[in-house]
């Protein structure tokens, strides 16, 4: 692919599909060749009406419909993977003062934006609900048992034993608090900074400081 195609792919890509890390011709490529996308293959297959899609209707695909990367991006949280397709990049002798100024700033977020992948989603606050209720739960029954087991407890101190239950509730609804609350604060901090990748990026490319080839994993 020439690089006049490739910045004109990048530019579809920054006006198409939410501000995100991607490559999407390794998006595409991997659609098309690993295994671990066969599903989505399939999606493609009855997207284009084809058994046997070129990579570039599945490029052209998945840069019209967002659908595809959030998918994508799906799957490699649920594998474990990475879906931020930028990499570090080489400082050069040769590069410009402003070139090395906006190339660390570059490398300096790569490893925040890779680590920090699962605060990219909103909050989903049934799963802490859950999560909290695991906690909860079986907390109470094991006191429960332990006391009926072992004690006369709920013989001498009932009201007592019940106030425990309480503060076991309590305290959980704390938790799921403070780590809904975190999770809202990093996730807010987290689309800034890949707004300030995206842009950085975008700027590297836009005056030559780098190539397409040379920020990007293929």
């Amino acid at each position: 692919m020439s690089c006049l195609k490739r910045l004109k792919l990048l530019k579809m890509s920054f006006s198409e599909i939410p501000p995100n890390m991607i490559n999407i011709k390794k998006v595409a490529n991997d659609i098309y060749s690993d295994g671990k996308y066969d599903a989505m293959l399939d999606s493609v297959k009855k997207a284009l009406n084809s058994e046997n899609p070129s990579l570039e209707a599945i490029e052209k695909l998945v840069i019209e419909d967002s659908y595809y990367v959030k998918e994508y991006k799906d799957l490699n949280r649920w594998g474990e993977l990475t879906s931020v397709h930028i990499k570090e990049l080489e400082i050069k002798p040769s590069d410009s003062k402003e070139a090395k100024k906006l190339k660390e700033k570059i490398n300096k977020e790569i490893d925040y934006l890779i680590l920090g992948e699962e605060y990219e989603i909103p909050s989903k606050k049934t799963i802490y609900i859950t999560w909290t209720g695991f906690i909860a739960l079986p907390t109470i029954y094991v006191i429960d048992n332990v006391v009926r087991m072992f004690t006369t407890l709920y013989i001498t101190h009932e009201n007592h034993i019940y106030f425990s239950f309480l503060i076991v509730l309590i305290l959980s609804v704390w938790g799921y608090l403070m780590v809904s609350r975190n999770h809202k604060r990093q996730h807010t901090r987290y689309i800034k900074t890949q707004k300030k990748m995206r842009e950085l990026v975008k700027t590297g490319l836009e005056k030559n400081y780098f190539s397409f080839d040379e920020v990007y994993k293929d």
